[in-house]
């Protein structure tokens, strides 16, 4: 591996990725913020805390592109705030829609 990537939080060292799918990278601050938090919900324990808080980060995001594909379904114009997650949220539909007729092409050829 080369040397400068060895110090590099962003790179995971050859052969963890195997090991561990999900090792997000927290600063210091963020960290205590969440050791706090796991300390006064969870008697200390960090994965049930990592565990509900990504379930309610999904919940709040499917949430919102619900109230999103809503707005366009009845004419509204998105707030520009949300104009960079339409833009994800069309990209990644067109690209559903682009594999899934990819596949059923490949299927009747």
């Amino acid at each position: 591996m080369l040397s400068h990537l060895e110090t590099d939080r962003r790179c995971k060292p050859d052969g963890e990725h195997l090991e561990h799918l999900v090792k997000p990278r927290f600063t210091d601050a963020e960290f205590e913020l969440i050791q706090a938090e796991a300390a006064r919900r969870h008697g200390g324990r960090l994965a049930p805390l990592v565990h509900e808080a990504t379930l309610i980060g999904i919940e709040v995001i499917q949430k919102r592109r619900r109230e999103l594909l809503a707005k366009l379904a009845n004419g509204e114009e998105p707030a520009a705030d949300q104009q960079n997650e339409l833009e994800n949220l069309l990209a990644e539909m067109a690209e559903r829609q682009f594999a899934g007729n990819s596949i059923d092409q490949s299927e009747t050829a």
